[in-house]
């Protein structure tokens, strides 16, 4: 049996997590890490933290704690800590790390003391690997409110909390004639949507006046709270996504079909 162990994040640590262990992959992906990481160490004295699951002294997963009022990804509430992302290699899931990562962050959340932590999970039957519900179902963890394969999951550590609430996206859209608008909205702290953000960014910059970026940082809080979206792509008021980072010919082909 090869020797797990969990720590907060080092320095060492940094280039794994801020890539989600995709080091030197590519320029987006580590520009992409730049910004997760400053996020990260910005907002450490407000209690966000990241643990790190090490087999054999190197790291294979990690999972990150953050106040409700912080999450950029939601989702509404007060007084709970967040579990926004656990990952873990997939040659290192049957080691132990993602349940021993989920613990470790319930022994922080407990000690801070938040009133619970809270999981945005999925329920499906294929084998997406992101935020599985039926693994934090089978660590204890219980639904309170569910929206089709999403939703949010929590373990309570006090007889008092108040139930977390699901973003609902509050977009309105504001037409500018003669131009293609292009609404987008993103966040730091995850990689997918700052890669995202960029390509939106370059693609557009090729229709020149033809067309207008409104952009929009999920971690603006007062922002967030109004329009409740993490991660979105609107063209001329209607969404477009690929659940993966958008590849560029997807946002110019998009834009094309919405001048007609």
């Amino acid at each position: 049996m090869q020797q797990l162990t969990i720590r907060d994040m080092q320095s060492g640590d940094e280039g794994f997590v801020a890539t989600c262990s995709h080091v030197n992959e590519s320029p987006e992906i580590d520009a992409a890490g730049i910004s997760r990481l400053a996020w990260l160490r910005e907002h450490h004295a407000e209690g966000v933290r990241t643990k790190v699951a090490l087999l054999e002294g190197k790291p294979v997963g990690f999972a990150h704690l953050v106040p409700v009022e912080l999450s950029p990804w939601g989702p509404l509430g007060h007084e709970l800590a967040v579990l926004p992302c656990l990952f873990v290699k997939f040659d290192s899931q049957k080691e132990g790390a993602g349940a021993q990562l989920v613990q470790a962050c319930e022994a922080e959340a407990r000690a801070y003391p938040y009133k619970a932590l809270v999981v945005h999970a999925y329920y499906r039957e294929d084998d997406f690997w992101f935020m599985p519900a039926r693994f934090f179902e089978h660590l204890g963890y219980s639904a309170v409110q569910r929206r089709g394969i999403e939703a949010l999951l929590w373990k309570p550590f006090a007889p008092d909390p108040e139930p977390p609430q699901l973003l609902e996206p509050q977009f309105s859209f504001e037409a500018v004639p003669g131009k293609v608008v292009i609404t987008l909205f993103w966040n730091a702290f995850c990689p997918t949507s700052s890669i995202e953000a960029q390509r939106v960014r370059k693609v557009v910059r090729e229709f020149g006046d033809a067309a207008i970026l409104r952009e929009y940082q999920a971690e603006d809080h007062e922002t967030f709270l109004t329009c409740q979206c993490a991660r979105a792509i609107y063209i001329n008021g209607n969404e477009i996504g690929w659940g993966y980072e958008a590849p560029e010919e997807g946002i110019r082909s998009a834009i094309l079909a919405a001048m007609g």
